[in-house]
């Protein structure tokens, strides 16, 4: 009986293999808005109760699902016609990955600015100003 769940496991293993870096770039997604979370909830002062942490784990537990579960309708499915139009191995797979990721680093976006009170998208266009001022400057002096 062992010998049997060791080749299921193996065979499992295997077959998601493909998807093994796809999972990890999610898995740090979460884990990089749960330490920005937590930091944030520290810096105002707010209660970390272990009902808001063991919603990580469902939320780990549910993107990573939802990815292996995509991959395989992705194989068997969908992959022969996206292949056709984009020539991209797993493209659904890879698109849901990017959403999911997106959706983490908006959360990670609010987080930060809700933190240390600051507006990123503002700095940005101050940064890209003054970068196109810095410019102009160089092109004064040729």
């Amino acid at each position: 009986m062992k010998t049997y769940a060791f080749y299921i496991g193996t065979s499992l293993l295997m077959f998601f293999a493909p998807v093994v870096g796809i999972l990890v770039a999610v898995g740090v997604a979460i884990a990089l808005d749960t330490i920005l979370g937590i930091a944030k909830a520290v810096i105002l002062k707010d209660k970390v109760t272990s009902r808001k942490l063991s919603n990580i784990v469902s939320k780990f537990v549910l993107y990573q699902s939802a990815i292996l579960l995509l991959y395989t309708i992705d194989k068997f499915l969908l992959g022969e016609f996206f292949k056709i139009w984009f020539s991209i191995p797993f493209f659904f797979t890879k698109v849901i990955a990017i959403v999911i990721i997106f959706i983490e680093l908006t959360s990670m976006k609010e987080n930060f600015e809700a933190a240390f009170k600051v507006d990123i998208f503002q700095k940005l266009k101050t940064l890209l100003r003054r970068s196109k001022e810095l410019k102009d400057g160089i092109d004064e002096l040729k």
